[in-house]
């Protein structure tokens, strides 16, 4: 199979919101896509017949955000929107996200199909991009090459390439 490159886009020097040809923002499209991953992470952990979800703890770094919440040192991620958590626990599902809308941008673009080579082609670019962001600690499951990871895990990296491509659609209408 041949192997693409996937880069940002191309946009005018002027153009601050990099709007692509159907104007379509990209930087819209990654912020959709990290809190539509982090709103399906926590579908599996909602409690039944409640608005609320197991909890899951996780220590904040973010000295804006710390002193935004008084000085509280940790966040529920589960029960916390995307737009509010602390910029490190944004930061994993936002690089991600960029990635999958990079690579469904480009491939738009270009006029490539965003047909099932495409979506494992770009999935694993994501998780080669993890890899390099996550490899130090990363469980020995996950420091495989894309094509030697499990269903399970593959999916993860699939749900980005998808959900990109569903909102690119349903934003430009194509």
């Amino acid at each position: 199979m041949e192997r693409f490159t996937f880069e940002k886009p191309a946009v005018s020097a002027s153009n601050e919101t990099n709007e692509t040809k159907e104007g379509l923002s990209r930087d819209e499209l990654v912020i959709a896509l990290a809190s539509s991953a982090h709103d399906t992470w926590r579908a599996s952990r909602k409690i039944e017949g409640t608005d609320l979800y197991e909890p899951r703890m996780k220590s904040v770094k973010d000295e804006q955000w710390i002193a935004e919440h008084g000085g509280v040192l940790e966040v529920d991620i589960a029960n916390t929107p995307y737009q509010e958590l602390p910029s490190e626990w944004q930061a994993e599902n936002k690089a991600s996200a960029e990635t999958a809308a990079d690579a469904v941008l480009a491939a738009a673009a270009e006029g490539r199909a965003l047909d099932d080579a495409f979506v494992e082609d770009a999935s694993s670019v994501i998780h080669e991009k993890w890899l390099e962001r996550n490899g130090s600690w990363a469980p020995e499951e996950q420091k495989k090459p894309y094509a030697e990871l499990s269903e399970e895990e593959k999916q993860k990296d699939r749900e980005f390439v998808l959900g990109a491509i569903a909102l690119y659609k349903e934003r430009t209408g194509i």
